[in-house]
């Protein structure tokens, strides 16, 4: 089991999301082909995944943010534990989205990536090492149980799965910074549940 985050790599998430479009030009894409891509750069990008989707307008589609609600807390467990080869129910891997909306809501988010990209560094790495760094994977752990119940609150999940895109972009690139931004999404998300019960 590694000690720390995965090691930092030049453009982990922009990759990612160029494969993803690639796999984009049908009519519809399956689970199990978006894992596949995004699952070459490692286990963080696994999870950005599904975040991603569900904090775009794709997470109005019902259901969307239920699944990757599930598939961000099963990659999450899997890194807790150090799992080498990563387990994908066959249901989850059957799941479809429309290609074309896949490709539209990846297009939008290109751009913010490359900005984001460009503009983190090591900073504060010391967060992202053992027993820190557990944090950061417990927190997308909880989210993404949280998420299929969280598809009953307007804009909560959407709001939630942004917090986990910024975790994955923290321990990728390990700044610190970006790991404390993480944690505003968080803060909104629960002003939005409460203002729901009360």
């Amino acid at each position: 089991m590694s000690q720390d985050a995965e090691a930092p790599t030049a453009h982990p998430l922009t990759d990612v999301i160029s494969r993803i479009r690639s796999l984009a030009d049908r009519p519809e894409v399956t689970v199990d082909e978006i894992v596949g891509a995004a699952g070459q750069a490692g286990i963080l990008p696994l999870i950005f995944v599904p975040a991603l989707i569900a904090a775009t307008p794709l997470s109005g589609i019902p259901g969307v943010s239920m699944v990757c609600g599930l598939l961000i807390a099963l990659f999450s467990a899997e890194m807790i534990l150090g799992l080498k080869e990563f387990y994908l129910p066959e249901k989850l891997k059957k799941k479809t989205i429309d290609g074309a909306k896949l490709d539209h809501a990846m297009r939008q988010i290109l751009p913010i990536m490359q900005w984001i990209e460009r503009h983190t560094g090591q900073r504060l790495s010391f967060l992202f090492h053992r027993p820190m760094t557990w944090v950061p994977q417990l927190i997308c752990l909880m989210t993404g149980l949280a998420m299929p119940f969280l598809e009953f609150i307007p804009f909560s999940g959407s709001v939630a799965a942004t917090g986990v895109c910024l975790l994955v972009m923290a321990m990728l690139t390990r700044d610190g910074v970006v790991f404390l931004l993480a944690l505003l999404p968080y803060v909104i998300g629960g002003v939005l549940i409460a203002r729901f019960l009360l």
